[in-house]
């Protein structure tokens, strides 16, 4: 039998999803961030094609270049083309670069407040990004093509509580800081929903890989079956880690994770020690923050 407080959450779940499929003025992914992940994914694609896509906007390009010739890479000769910018810096890196300030675009409109800290949500998400890349290698995991953009934004469905549901998202603040909980499980105790779910409500009408929707819908909540190493478990550690290495130097990081018996059953003894993985995470998010300030 379904009580009157099932049926309040079922009512708002419902409400959060009509938004979500009706408002017209939701944030969009840039096409160009699309259309080039595409790209990289047909193996009948070229980098001709790519660079045709992204030199449709002038901006975007601009801003390619001064970042591919900045010190951030060090390259001793002037990159003067998209071309060539990906054939020295490799076209997943320019991709991402593309990725990244498309991304940032779209979260510029948005509004802040108290309770919601654009800058900082920026931040985590592209750090949770390169986070997400580098557990990959530190496991030994082959990468794939959409984890850095499903890492990237893994937590839009806040973004979508924030600008239409304040006050649905200022609750399941409240409840965490009074129970101690996560935000994640604050939001399913408040509103029966997770903001990963209603991440991936917002992602699908954006036309983009159904690898990366599952991933936002499932980084924080998963199937008893999913995959162990799969991108939304990888996504989910990324996050956890982001709020460990954010306030802590390598070796308190090492001692933390030492003791964290989630930690311990979830990652593979057999392929790296945690101080190897945290090695290279740690240089994934020193090299993240400079980016990240490029990217502004």
């Amino acid at each position: 039998m379904t009580d009157g407080h099932d049926l309040d959450k079922a009512q708002e779940i419902s409400e959060i999803r009509t938004v979500i499929q009706d408002v017209r003025d939701l944030p969009t992914l840039p096409s160009i961030a699309v259309e080039i992940r595409r790209l990289v994914d047909d193996p009948n694609s070229n980098i001709s094609n790519m660079v045709e896509v992204v030199d449709q906007d002038m901006a975007l390009t601009s801003r390619i270049l001064r970042i591919a010739n900045s010190a951030y890479y060090g390259i001793p000769r002037k990159i003067d083309n998209l071309k060539m910018a990906m054939v020295i810096l490799g076209i997943r890196e320019v991709v991402n670069l593309v990725t990244s300030i498309s991304v940032l675009r779209m979260f510029q409109d948005q509004h802040t407040d108290d309770n919601f800290n654009l800058p900082e949500f920026w931040r985590h998400s592209a750090l949770c990004a390169e986070l997400t890349v580098g557990l990959y290698k530190g496991l030994g995991i082959a990468l794939p093509s959409s984890a850095y953009i499903a890492g990237l934004l893994h937590d839009i469905g806040k973004m979508v509580l924030n600008q239409y549901f304040p006050d649905y998202q200022n609750a399941s603040m409240q409840y965490a800081e009074e129970n101690n909980l996560r935000i994640v499980e604050a939001e399913v105790k408040v509103l029966g929903i997770d903001h990963g779910h209603i991440g991936s409500w917002l992602t699908k009408r954006w036309n983009i890989p159904e690898e990366i929707i599952g991933a936002i819908a499932q980084h924080h909540i998963r199937p008893p079956d999913s995959s162990r190493y799969g991108l939304p478990a990888i996504i989910d550690w990324a996050d956890r880690l982001f709020y460990i290495i954010d306030k802590n130097s390598l070796n308190e990081s090492f001692e933390v994770l030492k003791n964290n018996s989630q930690w311990e059953a979830w990652r593979d003894k057999d392929v790296h020690s945690t101080k190897k993985i945290l090695d290279i995470l740690y240089k994934k998010w020193e090299r993240s923050l400079t980016l990240i300030e490029l990217i502004k």
